[in-house]
Formats: structure tokens, C-alpha cells, sequence
């Protein structure tokens, strides 16, 4: 996939400075939807939307500004793909993850730098002392209340967007979930960027792309915060951990585990099923 040494420095930065944007940017948009609901103390539907739009748009954007250097991965899961497909060696596949990895890393810490400020409030108060709903909201899922009702050891403002199983819902459905958010996407990869007759064009996949990611958040948000991608998952958990905030709970493992089945799944779908067979543009012919 990559030839040289320069070129493969250059892929591996890529992806490094993409992921790093797309944590900012979707787990970013997760804070803020969350923290300007005047008067409210659960989230609206709205919130919902706002995240899964930040994160498929990121995604899109990010993989038109970097696609034609790296092809523009930006997630483990989707490398793995190209890795047992044949299209990268176990070095570059490597090294693209491990650029993904500190990328989304680095990405959290930077956007808990530009967040840190919002839990000053917290501090010190009650429930009842603090007269926003949207803050209630972001002081109880950030601090700790001690045995008087106060909040203390504030973490990272809703630790950072981290990925977690809803209570509602038990770690088998969350790990089916997740494999299947993140087969619609990787599937969407090879159909749209990969398969030599997509009826989208190369310019086209990235919209469908970031569209594919837009609808798994729709769907999972909800359920398990969305992962379909480790790297995601991994910067800010690991950023989260370090203010204060543990988010290696109940269902961690679901993170790491079901995106990659769902690549797997994905992949042995389209070289098994769809790369060979005969499209409309064919038959036509």
C-alpha cells in the first residue's frame, strides 16, 4: 500500500493528526451537546443528533484531507480490514495502529485542556446549591458526592465522551451492537472506496463513510456511546482515567473485541460475497 519509507512516515503522521482531530471533534461535540441545556437535567434528543452529525462529519471531512496519503483509516478496525485482505503488511498495518492509538490519545488530552474549566463550578456545591439543570447534569456525571451531597474529585467533564455500556442494557447486546455498527461501516468502506466498480466514485466515499458513521451513532449512542472504533474508545478512557474519572468498567472489553469481529465479518462478506460478482454496469455491458 505504502512504498517508500517517506511515504510510509507520511501515512502513519496522517493518521496520527486524523484521529487525534476526530477525538476532538466528535468527543467534543459530545461535552458541549450535553452541557448547554439550560434548565434541563437529562439530555434532549437533539443531543443525540448533534453528536452523531459531529462524528460522521469528522470522519468525512477528515478522510477527504487525508485519504489520498494514507487512504485515510482513522480507526483500527478499518486497518485490520486492509491488514487480512492482503493490502498492508503486519508492519505498516502496525504502524498505523499504534499512530492511531497515541493520536486519539493525544486528541483527548487536548480537548481536555479545552474543557478542564467546565467542572469549576462543581467543586464545593450541592445539588441544590447549583440552580442549572445542565450543570447538575455535568457535576454529577463528572465528580464524586461525598456523604454530605457534596461534589468532589471533579474529573474530566463527562469523561471526555468516553465509551460506556448503558445499565439498560446486559454486555451481550452491547458487544452485538457494536459488531454490527462497526460491520455497516467498514462494509461501507470496501463497497464505496475499495470495490473496483462502487457506483460512488473514489471522490464520493468519503460522504458515504462519514453517512455510515452518522448512523451507527444514531443508533448506539444510546446504548454503548458508539465505539465501532478502539482508538476512539482508548484516548479518551485513558485521559478520562488520568483526571480522576475511571471508565474501565462493566463491558470494557466490548470496545476491543467487537469492532474487529465486525471488520472481520465485514471483510469475509466482500471477498467472499461481493468483490467478484457481476454489478449493474456489468450486465448492462
Amino acid at each position: 500500500m505504502v512504498q517508500s519509507k517517506k511515504d510510509l512516515f507520511g501515512a502513519v503522521f496522517a493518521e496520527f493528526l486524523a484521529t487525534g482531530l476526530f477525538i476532538w471533534i466528535g468527543c467534543g461535540a459530545a461535552i458541549s451537546s450535553n452541557t448547554w441545556h439550560s434548565g434541563n437535567t437529562t439530555p434532549e434528543v437533539g443531543s443525540v443528533v448533534g453528536i452523531a452529525l459531529a462524528f460522521g462529519f469528522g470522519i468525512s471531512v477528515l478522510a477527504y484531507g487525508i485519504g489520498h496519503v494514507s487512504g485515510g483509516h482513522i480507526n483500527p478496525a478499518v486497518t485490520f480490514s486492509f491488514l487480512i485482505r492482503g493490502e498492508m503488511s503486519f508492519a505498516s498495518a502496525t504502524m498505523y495502529m499504534l499512530a492511531q492509538f497515541s493520536g486519539a490519545f493525544i486528541g483527548a488530552l487536548l480537548l481536555y485542556a479545552s474543557v478542564i474549566g467546565l467542572t469549576t463550578g462543581c467543586e464545593g456545591n450541592t445539588v441544590n446549591t447549583i440552580d442549572d439543570g445542565a450543570n447538575v447534569r455535568l457535576c454529577s456525571a463528572s465528580c464524586t458526592l461525598d456523604d454530605t451531597g457534596v461534589f468532589v474529585d471533579c474529573g474530566a467533564p463527562f469523561g471526555l465522551g468516553a465509551n460506556q455500556v448503558s445499565d439498560a442494557i446486559g454486555q451481550g447486546s452491547a458487544f452485538i451492537a457494536e459488531l454490527i455498527g462497526t460491520f455497516v461501516l467498514v462494509f461501507t468502506v470496501l463497497m464505496a472506496a475499495v470495490h473496483k466498480s462502487n457506483g460512488s466514485g473514489p471522490n464520493a466515499a468519503p460522504i458515504a463513510i462519514g453517512w455510515s458513521v452518522m448512523l451507527a451513532h444514531l443508533v448506539l449512542v444510546p446504548l454503548t456511546g458508539c465505539g465501532i472504533n478502539p482508538a476512539r474508545t482508548f484516548g479518551p478512557a485513558v485521559v478520562a482515567l488520568i483526571s480522576g474519572t475511571n471508565t474501565f468498567v462493566r463491558g470494557a472489553w466490548v470496545y476491543y473485541v467487537a469492532p474487529f469481529v465486525g471488520s472481520l465479518c465485514a471483510t469475509l462478506s466482500y471477498e467472499i460475497i461481493f468483490k467478484n460478482v457481476p454489478t449493474v454496469d456489468d450486465e448492462m455491458v
